[in-house]
């Protein structure tokens, strides 16, 4: 089973429309190396695993993890953040993750715009 956050890292890797919208060295897994959070680097994207845990039971053994991410991205505008946020909707929901939560604030550090949202998807398991 793969890590959620490497999963979601693959989806984006691999999306034309991230590709188009950005320099896909910007985008991390866990933290962003401080070298990288600079202005001039935005957009910059962040991948961050939330939780996971075992969710689906039969006869004592479980059969499905459900899975948390959250991505931020960094970026110079707000109407910037607005295409971000639909691209990654559909992209997301096109790979079987459903959007709950997200938020926007100004990031003091890097004087930046930053748009954070959670995604949740479900993984049938078989242990043996």
């Amino acid at each position: 089973m793969t890590l959620s956050a490497k999963a979601v890292y693959d989806i984006l890797m691999g999306s034309p429309e991230i590709g188009n919208m950005m320099n896909r060295d910007m985008i991390f897994m866990i933290d962003v190396p401080e070298d990288d959070q600079q202005v001039l680097n935005a957009p910059i994207i962040r991948i961050n695993e939330i939780n996971d845990y075992q969710d689906g039971f039969a006869s004592n053994k479980p059969f499905s993890v459900s899975f948390s991410v959250q991505i931020d991205v960094w970026a110079a505008t707000i109407e910037h953040l607005s295409a971000f946020r639909d691209t990654l909707d559909k992209l997301m929901s096109e790979n079987g993750w459903g959007q709950y939560a997200g938020a926007m604030d100004k990031d003091p550090d890097i004087d930046l715009y930053r748009l954070a949202r959670r995604y949740r998807a479900v993984q049938v398991i078989h242990f043996n």
